[in-house]
């Protein structure tokens, strides 16, 4: 908020968001390293909302990079940021054999069509896929991945619809590869703490100022009803971040929007769901798939309607 008053930032960052520096001495705190990682990835991700003439004075963004690459195991001089611009040129000086296109569909047709016109003598294998479940414009994000070499389904009933898409526009569906959503793996133990309700927000659902208001005064009202627990207002993305869903009428605001009225229960989360569901005693969305990952973990899920 010091930053916010001064005029770095542009929106009202989520105060909440804490920056731990963490230090990893033995190779047996790898599993470890990989939260701490996302702690770092998270900071990145609320510094690169920064004016960019301030940007650079809070990180740098490539040692970063490194550093969480060193976090996860992977040997740092492996780590090679390139532009958009030189993506070509790279994969034809030292051809990779795998690339992985993990962008929204434009992102993945604007790829797909640059190889293609590339005429590389040698060309990776190329991976697409989808981060959640697909429940619209189920026909226009395949055919933006039609050409992948394999587009990855994360499930049953996904993997079906996929195919019969790809068989009718005439697409090969033997690039189809049955996965599953990364996040449902196994559970891990509560983190101690207070009782814990989760809002787990949507950019586009509900739509509208008022309905999306009315949410956070319910949750107020919840907040104010029991002091002793903590209120959660888990963020799909940070203000001003780029996504696949733009949003009107960010949860910050909303929140911020209160005033003197905000019990200081109520708080506002960012970073990985996993790990907010790690604390989380009770679950409540509208939209997400955070859903599935919450029952998956056997907590008590409410979806409104």
């Amino acid at each position: 908020e010091i930053g916010y008053d001064k005029g770095y930032f542009e929106f009202a960052p989520p105060i909440d968001q804490l920056l731990v520096k963490v230090r990893v001495s033995s190779p047996m705190a790898l599993a470890r390293a990989a939260s701490r990682a996302q702690a770092i990835t998270q900071y990145l991700e609320i510094v690169s909302q920064l004016r960019d003439d301030r940007r650079d004075e809070a990180a740098k963004f490539v040692p970063a990079l490194v550093r969480i690459a060193s976090l996860l195991g992977i040997d740092p001089d492996l780590v090679r940021p390139v532009a958009p611009a030189e993506l070509l040129a790279t994969i034809a000086a030292a051809p990779p054999d795998v690339l992985v296109v993990a962008l929204p569909g434009g992102g993945c047709q604007a790829v797909l069509h640059l190889l293609a016109a590339a005429d590389l003598a040698r060309r990776p294998l190329v991976v697409a896929g989808y981060v959640g479940v697909v429940y619209e414009k189920v026909v226009e994000g395949l055919l933006m991945r039609a050409g992948a070499d394999l587009v990855a389904a994360n499930s049953p009933d996904d993997f079906e619809r996929f195919r019969a898409v790809y068989a009718g526009a005439g697409v090969d569906p033997g690039c189809l590869v049955l996965t599953r959503l990364s996040f449902l793996g196994e559970p891990r133990p509560r983190t101690p703490g207070r009782y814990t309700v989760t809002f787990a927000a949507q950019p586009s659902v509900p739509g509208s100022r008022r309905d999306r208001r009315y949410l956070v005064d319910r949750l107020a009202e919840h907040a104010r009803a029991f002091p002793e627990r903590d209120v959660l207002v888990k963020l799909r993305s940070l203000p001003g971040e780029r996504a696949t869903h733009a949003e009107t009428h960010p949860y910050p605001e909303l929140v911020r929007s209160l005033g003197p009225a905000r019990p200081s229960n109520l708080k506002i989360a960012a970073g990985d769901m996993g790990a907010v569901l790690d604390r989380t005693d009770l679950l409540v969305t509208v939209s997400s798939t955070a859903a599935v990952e919450a029952i998956h973990r056997g907590l008590p899920t409410a979806v409104l309607t």
